[in-house]
């Protein structure tokens, strides 16, 4: 008798349990992301997701519901509760919230509260943090991570950069490869963000700074895009492993992901503004520039001219402009592909290749030497697959980053060119990182392997403005 009723007492609990197990409440299964800092703002995101933690395929499916931002100053004091905001389904389970009115150097944490539908259960996200860039006239150290080239085999770096502390990272770009995991579709490319931007290293790194977000050609379309080639498929292979939602290397699909779906896709997976270029400023001693090299450039096989751009008319026309306007102490050009090099000699997609938009890039430097603007603007670029410190004319400094993975490692390529004094050159893996001292008014750029080995280190004072 006894049995029978506690059977019968535990099957009418679960009974009235039911709708509440049976509702799905979305979890943040890729993390908090916050973006696009400024002084007084940030853009923050979050993922709704069906499940927490990846699958076998590495998958984190989306989930249907809506989530809204709660922002708290230093003090622990509530300083902003978003409205609720859908996830789409066209958006993969993205939603972005823009947070105004913040005060300039201050460490915010955030989290989102996320449900199904209206009036149902709410689940909370963990509690992230971020700071704010100092104000245009504050003397502040200013520290950042810059990567590029990622790959899963690189993934550890970001637990070894966890253990420095910087104000923020700038990816530039190359976030994820199409080409390597056999991605045809938007469906695929969404899977292949999971994969390697889902993982423990990523959410964790992410959890503690802001971020800023730059796309090249694997995160956009294919090896050297254009938005002018069409990109028949043509590999037999995927290099890296399958793709988690097919293994059809043989099906009908052939195309690659068109310019508009590429654009779209990384807008969506990272905190987004309005224009991929932009600049932002970090106090009195750094402004940086994040530049766009896919969606303005001219078709990569028209012969090289002046009228061959990488960055499009107005992009270059904002560049100018705006570093004219700058009197921080340092301006840090952040660029997808290198303006210096050298680069491989069978290349012809940037400003480093003879055949490509080596025209423009020179024109750009000498246009920085003779506006007296070279001594305390530096470059730094991703794209290449090896760390290097190039001088062109004696005069401007460009820092490649390098992968973040031996694996992605290449041998260097020696310069040739008298214009081009290589200081330093490693086919390795790692990643980078500046440093502004506010007290000697001093920049620190340091290149470090993937276990934070320092590689290479270059200080340069600071010389006014210009």
């Amino acid at each position: 008798m006894y049995r029978k009723s506690s059977a019968l007492f535990l099957s009418l609990v679960c009974w009235l349990c039911l709708p509440a197990y049976a509702e799905l409440i979305p979890f943040a299964g890729m993390g908090g992301r916050a973006g696009e800092i400024t002084s007084s703002s940030a853009k923050l995101q979050v993922r709704l997701t069906a499940h927490e933690g990846q699958k076998l395929n590495f998958s984190i499916e989306p989930a249907s519901g809506e989530a809204r931002v709660v922002v708290r100053g230093p003090s622990g004091a509530v300083v902003m509760v978003s409205d609720w905001q859908q996830a789409l389904s066209e958006s993969d389970g993205y939603v972005q919230f823009a947070v105004l009115g913040l005060n300039a150097g201050t460490e915010y944490t955030y989290f989102f509260e996320m449900r199904g539908e209206v009036g149902k259960n709410i689940r909370s996200s963990p509690v992230y943090t971020f700071r704010t860039a100092p104000a245009h006239d504050i003397a502040a150290d200013v520290s950042a991570h810059i990567t590029t080239c990622q790959s899963h085999q690189g993934l550890p770096i970001f637990d070894i950069m966890s253990r420095q502390k910087t104000d923020f990272l700038v990816s530039t770009g190359d976030n994820v490869y199409y080409d390597k995991y056999d991605v045809r579709s938007v469906e695929e490319a969404y899977w292949l963000f999971q994969k390697d931007w889902g993982t423990p290293y990523t959410i964790n790194y992410l959890a503690s700074r802001a971020a800023y977000f730059m796309k090249d050609d694997h995160d956009y379309r294919f090896n050297d895009a254009d938005p002018f080639s069409p990109g028949t498929w043509q590999q037999k292979r995927s290099w890296e492993g399958y793709n988690g939602l097919t293994r059809d290397l043989e099906r009908d699909d052939k195309d690659w992901l068109t310019h508009e779906e590429g654009v779209r896709v990384f807008n969506t997976v990272f905190p987004a503004g309005d224009l991929p270029y932009r600049t932002f400023r970090w106090g009195q001693g750094v402004q940086i520039w994040l530049l766009e090299g896919r969606e303005y450039r001219s078709p990569n096989d028209l012969p090289d001219s002046a009228d061959k751009s990488v960055w499009g008319k107005t992009q270059s026309e904002w560049l100018k402009r705006t570093l004219l306007e700058s009197d921080a102490h340092f301006r840090i050009i952040i660029s997808p592909t290198p303006i210096i090099g050298p680069d491989k000699l069978d290349k012809f997609d940037n400003h480093a290749n003879r055949n490509g938009f080596m025209v423009e890039g020179r024109n750009f430097m000498d246009w920085l030497i003779s506006n007296g603007l070279s001594k305390n603007t530096i470059v730094v670029c991703g794209d290449r697959h090896w760390q290097y410190h190039s001088v062109y004319r004696e005069a401007v400094h460009e820092f490649c980053v390098g992968p973040t993975s031996a694996y992605r490692a290449l041998p260097v390529v020696p310069s040739e060119d008298p214009a081009i004094d290589q200081k330093f050159s490693l086919s390795a893996g790692g990643f980078f990182r500046f440093d502004y001292r506010a007290a000697e008014s001093m920049l620190d750029l340091i290149h470090f392997d993937e276990w934070g080995r320092e590689t290479y280190r270059f200080s340069i004072p600071s010389q006014g403005s210009k």
